[in-house]
C-alpha cells in the first residue's frame, strides 16, 4: 500500500509502499476512508515534536480518521467487518485518576509518555491503520466519512471546551476565529442552545458564519469588539481558536460577570491578566484539550440531531503535498480531508 511517510523531521512527506500494519491482539485494522489534515500534522512534519523529546520518525501522520473495520486481534470481540467507526486518537493508560474519572484526555501517563495515532504511531495518511480497539467509536450512518473525520479532533476540541466551561442553554457564547475549529464551534454551541456570537476578521467568513447560524457576527479586524460584546450584554463563554493574543485580550474585555474564556488552541506565549477584573467579576480563564471518548460519541449524536457538519475540501491521498502547502499558506478555509484509494 502507498502511504505518506515522514522519514525525518523537516523533510517532505514521501509516498512510499509500506507493509500492511500489524494487528496486535487488542487492536483493530481500519480501512481509512477519510483523514482530516490538522495544523498539528504540519508541526509534526516540521519536527516540533522532536523539540519536546519525541522522535517517532519514520512515521505516517494523520489523526482525524474515519473508516471501516477490516479485521481484529484475538482479544477483540463485538465487531463486524465493515463497521463504520471514528478513531479516538489519544491513547491513555486507563489507570490514573483522570482516566478512571472519564477524563482520559488529561491522562497523567499520556501527557508524560505521549502515545497517539498519527503523532507517535502510524496514522491515517494511508489506506489502512491499526488502532487499539478501545479507541474506536461507532460512526452513525447519517454522517459520511469525510464529514466525520474532522469531528474527531477539531470538532471534539471545541465541543469539550464548551462542556468544560459549563455552557448551558440560553447563555451567550463568543467563538473567536472561524477556521477549522471555530466554524464547528459555532454550530455546536448553537446546537447546545446558546446565543452565538461569531468573531472573525475575514469578510467572506462573516457571511458563512451567518449562514451557519450565528446570531451575531462581529468583525475581529478592529480592536473594539470587546466593547461591542459588552454592548450585547457580555458573553458567558468565549472560546478562542486563534493564536492572536491581542484578540484574546480583547475578547476578555467582553466577558460578562462570572464569564469564562476557554483557550482551545495550543499557542506558545503569555496572556496578561489583570487580577482585579477577574476577582471582582469572578471570571476565569481555562484551557481545554481534546475531549473524552464519551464526549466524541456524544458529539457524533449531536451532529446527527442538529446537522452539524464541517466544511471540507476533499483530496486524494496523492495530493498530500499540495494540501500541506495550502494549509501553510492559509488557503484552506476550514478543513482539508484526504481520501485514500
Amino acid at each position: 500500500m502507498r502511504a505518506a511517510l515522514v522519514e525525518r523531521p523537516q523533510t517532505p512527506l514521501v509516498l512510499r509502499e509500506v507493509p500492511l500494519p500489524d494487528v496486535g491482539p487488542r487492536e483493530v485494522l481500519v480501512r481509512v476512508r477519510a483523514c482530516g489534515v490538522c495544523h498539528t500534522d504540519l508541526h509534526l512534519v516540521d519536527g516540533l515534536f522532536k523539540t519536546f523529546g519525541y522522535d517517532p520518525f519514520p512515521l505516517i501522520p494523520g489523526h482525524e480518521i474515519a473508516g471501516e473495520v477490516e479485521s481484529w486481534g484475538a482479544e477483540v470481540s463485538d465487531l463486524q467487518r465493515g463497521d463504520r467507526v471514528a478513531v479516538y486518537w489519544w491513547h491513555s493508560c486507563g489507570r490514573c485518576r483522570c482516566c478512571l474519572s472519564g477524563e482520559e484526555e488529561s491522562c497523567l501517563e499520556g501527557l508524560a509518555k505521549m502515545q497517539a495515532t498519527g503523532l507517535t504511531r502510524n496514522g491515517g495518511y494511508a489506506p489502512w491503520v491499526s488502532v487499539p480497539a478501545d479507541c474506536l467509536v461507532p460512526l452513525p450512518p447519517e454522517i459520511e466519512f469525510a464529514a466525520a473525520a474532522p469531528l474527531g479532533c477539531a470538532g471534539l476540541t471545541v465541543y469539550a471546551a464548551l462542556v468544560n466551561a459549563g455552557l448551558r442553554p440560553g447563555r451567550r457564547v463568543a467563538i473567536l476565529g472561524m477556521g477549522g475549529l471555530g466554524h464547528l464551534g459555532l454550530q455546536i454551541a448553537r446546537a447546545m442552545g446558546a446565543e452565538v456570537v461569531a468573531l472573525t476578521s475575514s469578510e467572506s467568513k462573516q457571511e458563512i458564519a451567518a449562514r451557519l447560524g450565528a446570531h451575531h457576527v462581529l468583525s475581529a479586524a478592529g480592536r473594539d469588539f470587546g466593547k461591542r460584546l459588552r454592548d450585547l450584554g457580555g458573553v458567558d463563554v468565549a472560546v478562542s481558536t486563534t493564536m492572536d493574543f491581542q484578540a484574546m485580550r480583547d475578547v476578555m474585555d467582553g466577558l460578562a460577570p462570572q464569564g469564562t474564556l476557554v483557550l482551545a488552541a495550543l499557542t506558545a506565549g503569555r496572556l496578561p491578566i489583570d487580577p482585579r477584573t477577574f476577582v471582582l467579576a469572578q471570571q476565569r480563564v481555562m484551557g481545554s484539550f481534546l475531549g473524552s471518548r464519551v464526549q466524541l460519541q456524544d458529539l457524533l449524536h449531536l451532529a446527527v440531531l442538529h446537522g452539524i457538519r464541517p466544511l471540507v475540501e476533499r483530496y486524494p491521498l496523492e495530493q498530500v503535498h499540495d494540501v500541506h502547502q495550502r494549509l501553510r499558506e492559509n488557503k484552506v478555509q476550514f478543513r482539508a480531508v484526504l481520501e485514500p484509494e
